[in-house]
């Protein structure tokens, strides 16, 4: 064979080795939601007398994926029929406080008993402060078969053993027909009425699959 044409066999045996792993998918690995470890707090605020009440809800399942250091999909669902209080006593207005939220006024949990946080988008924080979110998460929150997308900020840190995430923001209630004495649509309620905002914090722990 002549030595011009073993060097373009060559030549192109490895630009062809090369183009094949530039292209290659890369590595995805799945984590699911370590839902015993995961916590959910929220806090609902009321306008006029600055006061609020807060607590706890469950999550009951979810998974993210991950291609190398970069979440590329996810979910978690949460329990709506596992709102606790923890601002008053169990035998004083907390109980009646779960029931309140859990009935048709707020979430209408015996309908919708399941709400679901689906991940879209993760984009890195240029310059983040030490300690501080590095991410900004974008995804569909969907609360009585209503969806919308809502962007926030997130500490997220990737492990051996998974992923570890911190987030907290608040979104517009009155987006997924949660309008009990809202001041945007009752406005006769004088010291009754109740902030449209909801405040999560979630600190949410992976397990590999």
């Amino acid at each position: 064979m002549k030595p011009f044409l073993l060097k373009g066999i060559f030549l192109f045996s490895g630009l062809l080795t090369f183009t094949l792993t530039s292209f290659a998918p890369k590595g995805i690995t799945a984590y699911k939601v370590d839902i015993d470890r995961s916590v959910l707090n929220w806090a609902g605020y009321y306008v006029f007398s600055f006061s609020e009440h807060n607590g706890t809800i469950r999550l009951s399942g979810g998974e993210i994926t991950m291609d190398e250091n970069q979440i590329v999909s996810g979910y978690f669902d949460i329990d709506m029929k596992s709102i606790k209080d923890l601002d008053m006593p169990a035998d004083d207005g907390a109980k009646d406080l779960e029931n309140h939220l859990m009935s048709e006024d707020f979430f209408s949990v015996n309908e919708f008993p399941s709400a679901r946080f689906e991940i879209t988008k993760t984009t890195k924080i240029k310059d983040p402060l030490p300690g501080g979110p590095n991410y900004d998460v974008t995804g569909g929150l969907t609360i009585k078969g209503v969806k919308n997308i809502l962007t926030f900020p997130a500490l997220i840190n990737f492990n051996d053993d998974g992923i570890e995430a911190k987030a907290k923001f608040k979104f517009d209630r009155t987006k997924w027909n949660v309008r009990y004495n809202s001041g945007k649509f009752f406005f006769d309620i004088g010291d009754g009425a109740i902030s449209d905002a909801i405040g999560l914090e979630i600190h949410l722990f992976t397990l590999k699959k």
